[in-house]
């Protein structure tokens, strides 16, 4: 049986878990998506055995693809109330302080359990444990950006009476959110973008996933600018027929 003290360490860690996988400002179907996705990680974390966090990070890397596939039809179907650029940025700092917490809670029943010498492993499978916290609230966090960028995208496409199906939109998000110029980027429009848009997130750390070192939950915003700027009609045009003239 767990001692006291490592059982309610782990009960700590799993009630920050399951708040840092309902951010304030995502749909609560989305939570619940994400939940199922990544829900066992506090288990897998703190238990004894070898490859836990091998498997914990193979867990991680799996989750992203699954959220896409469920909030491509989300943004369509139930998109946010989002009208204009200042909308996007409250959302996001409303979901920025709500991973930030939640991580921090994370951080406080490592800590504890690392001090009291209950964890197997102690404060060096406290630190590893730490940065998975990190890789999944980047996650949380990217799946936040996708959310609100797809949202807002598609309130733009209602208003231009423009008509786009779910992978037009998913693809459009992609290239909104890894896009680096004012306007969305052509070239990401290409199937491999959502590759890469997933790595980035699978790829961040800890402090990326800290309101004072990130750079995430900052995403949707400058997408949303992208959105703005970008002539829709004819990237619609280029996702089905290829480019045309300029």
């Amino acid at each position: 049986m767990p001692r006291p003290r490592l059982a309610r360490a782990r009960a700590a860690f799993t009630r920050g878990l399951r708040t840092l996988l309902a951010p304030d400002g995502l749909p609560t179907g989305a939570s619940v998506e994400l939940e199922a996705a990544l829900g066992d990680i506090g288990r897998e974390a703190l238990t004894a055995g070898p490859g836990r966090l091998r498997r914990v990070r193979a867990q991680v890397a799996a989750a992203p693809p699954r959220m896409l596939d469920w909030m491509s039809t989300q943004v369509i179907d139930h998109p946010a109330v989002l009208y204009d650029v200042a909308g996007v940025e409250v959302l996001a700092s409303r979901q920025t302080r709500s991973v930030g917490t939640a991580v921090g809670a994370l951080q406080l029943a490592l800590l504890g359990a690392a001090s009291a010498s209950t964890l197997e492993g102690g404060p060096f499978l406290a630190v590893a444990i730490d940065g998975v916290v990190g890789q999944v609230a980047a996650v949380v966090h990217g799946v936040c950006d996708w959310y609100n960028t797809g949202s807002y995208l598609v309130r733009r496409l209602d208003h231009l009476e423009l008509a786009a199906d779910v992978g037009e939109v998913r693809r459009l998000t992609n290239a909104a959110l890894m896009s680096k110029g004012k306007v969305v980027d052509e070239r990401m429009l290409a199937r491999s973008t959502e590759f890469r848009l997933i790595r980035r997130w699978a790829g961040h750390g800890l402090v990326d996933a800290l309101p004072f070192g990130s750079s995430l939950g900052k995403a949707s915003v400058r997408a949303a600018e992208r959105v703005d700027r970008t002539d829709l009609a004819r990237l619609l045009v280029v996702m089905r027929n290829g480019p045309g003239p300029r």
